[in-house]
């Protein structure tokens, strides 16, 4: 049979009897469901053809709902709009500077309450955001797996870090120690790179020209959007 004329096919369910009739819509609501789990899957069946294709779809840098070309593809720009199209990756880099704000202070008995946590970590948040993203920390190539976290860092890291270090210097009027000086570069290095291991490991890895890899929140809404359909 041809296969224009096999689409062309089209059934009359008023000649088939009850029992062909449930069997035929209990088939129908399986392919719309196996369809529905690969679409939820972020993949895209093409109803046109006679057989299911499997079509890849770009990479979505918004959080993944399980509809596929449901947002747009937004591609890094080594800019401060990386910053904004990444606003959660940039959340927990501040929160990351004020654990390492707060555990600094700690360590010298100073007070531990929010404002002066925000005042200890200001420059280091201002110069990471400011500087960093045009070295690219925050293009979707610095999430795109565990192990070049650290890699991707390390251009903005060495630059916004002693920036922040030489205002803090000016702020309190007198040339940082070299212990201080030390201490602060590693901290920042360490705090930072395990806030991203902990962001590719709850959001999933990224990258500019390779597919996503859905991380535990996405695995979960994925689930959760099968759970809805069945």
């Amino acid at each position: 049979m041809a296969k224009d004329d096999y689409k062309s096919m089209k059934i009359d369910e008023s000649k088939l009897s009850q029992e062909e009739q449930d069997r035929l819509k209990f088939l129908q609501k399986l392919s719309q469901e196996s369809d529905d789990i690969i679409r939820a899957a972020g993949l895209s069946v093409d109803d046109e053809e006679e057989d299911v294709e499997i079509v890849r779809r770009p990479i979505k840098d918004t959080q993944w709902t399980g509809q596929s070309d449901v947002e747009e593809s937004i591609k890094s720009k080594k800019n401060f709009q990386d910053v904004i199209n990444r606003s959660g990756l940039a959340v927990g880099d501040v929160g990351a500077l004020l654990v390492f704000a707060g555990v600094g202070r700690s360590s010298h008995g100073e007070g531990f309450d929010l404002i002066s946590m925000l005042s200890t970590a200001a420059p280091f948040i201002g110069s990471w955001l400011l500087i960093s993203p045009f070295l690219g920390s925050f293009t979707r190539q610095a999430t795109s797996s565990k192990g070049v976290v650290f890699k991707e860092i390390i251009p903005g890291w060495l630059v916004s870090m002693p920036v922040a270090i030489g205002i803090r210097g000016l702020l309190k009027g007198a040339v940082p120690p070299t212990p201080f000086i030390i201490v602060t570069m590693i901290s920042t290095f360490v705090f930072l790179s395990i806030w991203r291991l902990i962001y590719i490991v709850l959001i999933g890895e990224t990258s500019e020209d390779e597919y996503k890899s859905a991380g535990f929140f996405e695995v979960f809404k994925m689930i959760k959007s099968l759970v809805k359909r069945w």
